[in-house]
């Protein structure tokens, strides 16, 4: 009777066995094996192998002429007012991905229909004095001064990279993603000095990309120009 019982448990396995192997078929020798990430959890989940690559391109000559251009003749006029001046500015990759995605779910968040296409401006800047950054309005400089390197960005080349929206006159207009009412573009500047006073003052906060790792006078080891 017990055996009869046991042929029966075992048949019904071989049968459950088979209907759940049915329904979800082993993956073949090229599929990912079990415990390794998939392309889907990998960072570059959104590329697509199938398509061709083309990505922009310029010869070697080309820059290192164009950066030559400008070491020769803007660096060296900045050189009379600030000496040693920033050359080059590094960004890891995650940061500008996390710039970008910002700015994406800022637009998808506040107004998810638009159409409007995306663009990042970016401006040539300089570093305040460093006799400022502890003061109120300067607290996204305060960190700068807990590191022996970055306390010397005083009064050098920077960028800022601000998000644009095209807007209904085929402008890229910089705008803040997480405030509604600046997508038809920033308020005009005021020229007087009233407006200049109440701009130094405005402590409102946009959606914005500073602190990239300025050389010098980080070291320039890994350059290539």
């Amino acid at each position: 009777m017990e055996k009869k019982s046991l042929i029966v448990i075992i048949g019904l396995l071989v049968i459950a066995f088979g209907v759940y192997a049915y329904l979800y078929p082993p993956t073949s020798n090229n599929g990912t094996a079990a415990g390794q990430s998939t392309l889907a959890s990998s960072k570059f989940a959104d590329l697509k192998d199938s398509e061709p690559l083309n990505p922009s391109k310029l010869s070697t000559s080309l820059v290192s002429e164009m950066i030559a251009n400008y070491r020769q003749t803007q660096l060296k006029s900045i050189g009379n007012a600030v000496s040693n001046d920033a050359s080059s500015i590094l960004f890891d990759l995650d940061t500008l991905k996390k710039f970008i995605n910002d700015i994406e779910r800022g637009v998808k968040q506040n107004q998810p229909n638009v159409e409007n296409k995306l663009g990042i401006r970016i401006y040539y800047a300089a570093y305040p004095l460093k006799s400022k950054w502890s003061q109120t309005g300067y607290k996204h400089l305060k960190g700068l001064l807990g590191d022996q390197i970055t306390q010397l960005y005083e009064r050098k080349h920077t960028l800022i990279m601000l998000p644009a929206i095209k807007n209904s006159k085929g402008i890229y207009a910089d705008f803040n993603p997480i405030d509604l009412k600046t997508y038809s573009g920033f308020k005009k500047k005021l020229n007087n000095i009233q407006g200049l006073m109440r701009q130094a003052s405005d402590t409102t906060e946009i959606l914005a990309l500073n602190h990239g790792q300025l050389i010098p006078p980080a070291s320039n080891e890994g350059e290539g120009f």
